[in-house]
Parts: C-alpha cells; sequence; structure tokens
C-alpha cells in the first residue's frame, strides 16, 4: 500500500498493522520528509532487531502484487530450470 508512516516521502509498503495504524482515519498526518523518518527511527530498529513483521518498513516495490507465496527451493528450481533452457 503507499503511505509516508516511515520516511515522510510516499512509498509502497507491505501492508503491515503500523502502516494501517499510521494511516487509519484520525492518524496524525506524517512529518515531512526526513523528520517522519527520524520519527520512527528507534521503531525502525527495534522492528528488525525482534524480526517484528508488524511495525517492520518492508518497502514492497511495484510488482509486490504479482509475488506467490511459494517456498524458496521452488523459486530456485524455477530459476535454474528457466536459465539452463537458455543456455546452449
Amino acid at each position: 500500500m503507499l503511505t509516508r508512516a516511515f520516511s515522510g516521502r510516499l512509498g509502497r509498503s507491505v501492508n503491515n498493522a503500523y502502516v494501517r495504524a499510521a494511516t487509519a482515519f484520525g492518524a496524525p498526518p506524517p512529518a515531512p520528509y526526513p523528520v517522519q523518518r527520524g520519527l520512527t527511527q528507534a521503531l525502525r530498529e527495534n522492528a528488525q532487531r525482534t524480526n517484528d513483521r508488524n511495525r517492520l518498513q518492508a518497502w514492497a516495490g511495484q510488482s509486490a502484487a504479482m509475488a506467490r507465496a511459494e517456498p524458496a527451493g521452488e523459486v530456485v528450481r524455477r530459476i535454474w530450470t528457466e536459465a539452463n533452457a537458455l543456455l546452449p
């Protein structure tokens, strides 16, 4: 989802509890960049340290909606097979 919650700049983030709370009706607007980034620094660092996905800054990129939930082994096997098909 699009948000300014972590940095004050617009970006695509994974939809987690922090982003939903920050964009909920009645939530205060984020401060401008780089102020918002400074305000959320402790939150982001703690989320990373504790692997808390609900507070983690997780940028998603334009193609995130195209991602499939599948085991990493299957992804690697598919990439390997497709790469081998391209090689002589």
